[in-house]
């Protein structure tokens, strides 16, 4: 009910209060302070007011959050009011859509933070308005399209962030018109960046992240190789790694030659242009170093009052006016006791520390002491870590992310992550796991990303997942899984899945595949599909996913016909012969050659009657039934006539008619029973 009665007053005239009959003074509805002038207003899980019924604040500059109040769409003038507004925090509103003109009004906006929602698309118009805007914040949604000319009339723009959506590909000139000097676009689905249209707008800036694609490391990827080569050595670069194809799985691209990128041509002749790293308009150059003080990405399950830190954290002391509170800035906490055999870095988006041990010879994580108590990230990647024990994360809670790839992990001890409740990243790959059960995940309730590809996983138990209610994205691929217990994703929103190259001969549908309600992309691929009557119904569930969820073709294995088919061009009755009357037909896959059964007959004995048979028969007995009677009555009429034939020996004859008669009768209707 509460639900019903916060959608109704998220939607534009909904009946019972109008804006006039339900309207308030907006520091008198949410909580207001003033910082050296500048009005901090917190309109947080005030879900009863819209923000058109609230009346804006007299101070001439204040940032607005309006995080956590279930605005699922954002409906045209819906800030109107909110003139003055510098800085808009929309976080954590399951937002779907935007309409254009939802922000009109909002002139003065600098900064608009629209994470952890359910966006799909930003349209032409979505920033229609806020031509003023330097900083746009979309992480953690469900992004697949941004429109040409998005950001076209953004002209001062310097900070895009867009990780963790599900963008394959930025359009053409999207940055042409933008001053562009952070983006970040990890944890999407990007092949590959092209030069023209897209890096060549881009050149002055100085953070880019590009972790968590799967790049295409082909000839398209070495225009993305030469301008990296070229940029300043103190640019911030994020790690590209290659996915496709094979033979450069796992490597970095700047660790590649552009030969192995492109066999037959190396690229040589393809050249960038850096442009002058002078400022323009006299203003100061932006360091690498720099970050905005609010490039962030909170768990979608955030405490309230552990972000207030995000809203108010700008906090200036001295006589600062508006322009310097909103230079992009970064705070550097202070470096805690590093790990003898790691590296320790202060991470200013988010004000922790980075430490990187990958590749140290490590054998037991406790062995890493004095580990920061501020640590966000922790990297083990490439060690001989094989057991996973209860102490091993003492001290440490406040992890983001936790890497834990390429060690020899045989086994997780119960409850081993269980104090690291605020873990939104877990990376298991490339291990030795052969089971998953719940006790292995206790404690990380607020889990997104999990990682398990590439270990030797035979057997999940049921209820793993339940420990992990905001688990978005699953790879299980490159295990040797058979089946997965029912129900096994009911309690996980999970939008992606992968289970490529495993042992998957059938999935079910009911109570598997049909519990995902929350999904964006599947891939399947690289299984031994066994195109029989078990998977019409996996083929049936396919065919109902929209365009792109399904990230490859399911191709078949056996039976051998339908070797290397894939399962959708096949039609259901072929899979299934069962599902009609008529005979089956048979596709034979062009490359696979059968040999015919000795004997040169395909029809198998018992097997049962084809229908047109049955019908043809039918046709025949009636046939002879009439022809029959027909002659019978000839032979009457001619023994009346003829006086020398006896009506006793008419009827003898009559009688043995008749015993023959009913002889195939009886044969007919033997016919027909065993039809």
């Amino acid at each position: 009910m509460l639900l019903l009665v916060l959608l109704v007053f998220s939607m534009p005239g909904a009946s019972g209060n109008s804006d006039s009959d339900l309207s308030a003074e907006t520091c008198s509805a949410c909580s207001c302070m003033s910082i050296e002038n500048v009005l901090y207003v917190n309109c947080e899980n005030i879900a009863v007011y819209r923000p058109t019924q609230l009346k804006p604040p007299s101070s001439s500059l204040y940032h607005l959050n309006f995080q956590n109040n279930l605005l699922i769409i954002l409906y045209p003038n819906s800030f109107l009011n909110f003139t003055h507004a510098v800085s808009l925090h929309l976080g954590n509103n399951k937002l779907q859509s935007i309409e254009g003109g939802a922000f009109l009004g909002l002139s003065a906006l600098k900064q608009l933070h629209l994470n952890n929602n359910e966006l799909k698309e930003l349209r032409a118009d979505t920033f229609l308005g806020i031509e003023n805007l330097e900083y746009i914040q979309a992480d953690y949604n469900l992004i697949k399209l941004i429109e040409r000319g998005a950001f076209n009339k953004l002209h001062k723009l310097k900070v895009v962030i867009l990780n963790d959506n599900l963008i394959q590909s930025l359009p053409d000139n999207i940055f042409r018109f933008a001053s562009l000097t952070h983006l970040d676009i990890r944890g999407n689905r990007i092949q590959t960046l092209p030069y023209i249209g897209l890096l060549e707008h881009i050149g002055r800036i100085v953070e880019l992240q590009l972790e968590d694609n799967p790049w295409n490391c082909t000839c398209d990827l070495l225009p993305l190789k030469t301008w990296l080569e070229n940029m300043p050595y103190n640019i911030y670069i994020g790690e590209a790694m290659c996915e496709d194809p094979s033979d450069l799985y796992g490597r970095l691209l700047k660790e590649t030659t552009k030969q192995e990128l492109c066999p037959v041509g190396t690229g040589g002749d393809f050249e960038v242009q850096m442009p002058p790293s002078q400022p323009e308009n006299g203003q100061m150059n932006v360091q690498p170093t720099m970050v905005p003080p609010l490039f962030t990405k909170a768990p979608k399950t955030t405490n309230p009052s552990k972000i207030s830190g995000i809203v108010f954290g700008n906090v200036f002391t001295g006589a600062q006016n508006l322009s310097q509170v909103l230079i992009y800035q970064t705070r550097i906490p202070p470096v805690s006791p590093c790990p003898p055999p790691c590296t320790c870095k202060a991470h200013p988006s988010d004000f922790g520390i980075s430490v990187s041990c990958q590749e140290r010879n490590i054998e037991k994580v406790t062995d890493l002491t004095p580990m920061p108590v501020n640590a966000k990230k922790l990297h083990l990647s490439g060690n001989y870590v094989r057991v996973i024990t209860s102490n091993d994360f003492q001290g440490i809670e406040g992890l983001d992310l936790l890497h834990l790839g390429s060690n020899q992990i045989v086994t997780v001890q119960k409850g081993a992550f269980a104090n690291l409740t605020s873990l939104r990243r877990l990376y298991l790959n490339g291990n030795q796991l052969e089971y998953l059960y719940p006790e292995m995940f206790l404690g990380l309730t607020n889990l997104q990303y999990l990682y398990l590809e590439y270990n030797a996983i035979k057997e999940v138990f049921a209820g793993t997942f339940d420990p992990m209610p905001n688990l978005q994205l699953l790879y299980l691929n490159n295990n040797v899984l058979r089946s997965l217990p029912a129900y096994i994703f009911a309690r996980i929103p999970v939008a992606r899945l992968n289970l490529k190259n495993n042992h998957f001969r059938y999935l079910p549908v009911s109570g598997v595949l049909d519990q995902l309600t929350s999904l964006t992309q599947i891939d399947l691929e690289g299984n031994p599909w066994d195109c029989t009557c078990d998977l019409v119904a996996l083929k049936l569930w396919l065919e109902k996913l929209t365009d792109g969820t399904a990230a490859k073709d399911v191709k078949c294995v056996s039976p051998v016909q339908f070797s290397n088919i894939e399962l959708r061009v096949l039609k259901n009755e072929i899979l299934c012969p069962k599902l009609i009357a008529k005979p089956p037909l048979i596709v034979v896959n062009p490359e696979v050659t059968s040999t015919p059964p000795a004997g040169g007959s395909s029809a198998s004995p018992g097997g049962p009657v084809p229908f047109s048979i049955m019908i043809l028969s039918i046709l025949v007995v009636l046939v002879l039934t009439v022809f029959v009677a027909f002659c019978l009555l000839v032979f009457v009429l001619k023994c009346a006539r003829k006086p020398g034939i006896t009506c006793r020996s008419a009827e003898n004859k009559n009688l043995n008619f008749d015993k023959k008669r009913q002889h195939q009768n009886y044969h007919c209707q033997s016919i027909v029973q065993y039809i």
